[in-house]
């Protein structure tokens, strides 16, 4: 596997957790403290806290302290990497048309 694939993959890892994947949807509607994301989503505050560090650590949300809160965003710069490796791993620029004698008899012999 490719750094690129091994990338794609781990963005796809995270977000196929519904829990992370609903926290990133929030946080498209702009910059929010844990507080508002928990009762928001109505979640356990230890819980959004977890995932918040896990995607933090992804490198795919920052987080701004401002006095005893830290504010979350996403990571806009990361999203266009992950956006431009998929489009240059399956994007349709790299999609080919299969062939109906694609088979190998050899190979395919039931």
């Amino acid at each position: 596997m490719t750094k690129d694939e091994l990338v794609l993959k781990n963005f796809f890892k995270l977000l196929g957790d519904e829990s992370k994947f609903k926290i990133v949807s929030e946080l498209k509607n702009g910059e929010k403290c844990v507080c508002v994301i928990y009762n928001e989503l109505g979640m356990e505050q230890t819980l959004v806290s977890h995932h918040l560090s896990a995607l933090k650590k992804a490198g795919l949300i920052n987080g701004r302290k401002a006095g005893k809160w830290v504010y979350y965003s996403l990571n806009g710069e990361a999203f266009k990497e992950i956006e431009n490796l998929y489009d240059n791993s399956f994007g349709i620029k790299n999609l080919k048309e299969a062939k109906s004698n694609d088979c190998d008899d050899k190979i395919c012999a039931v």
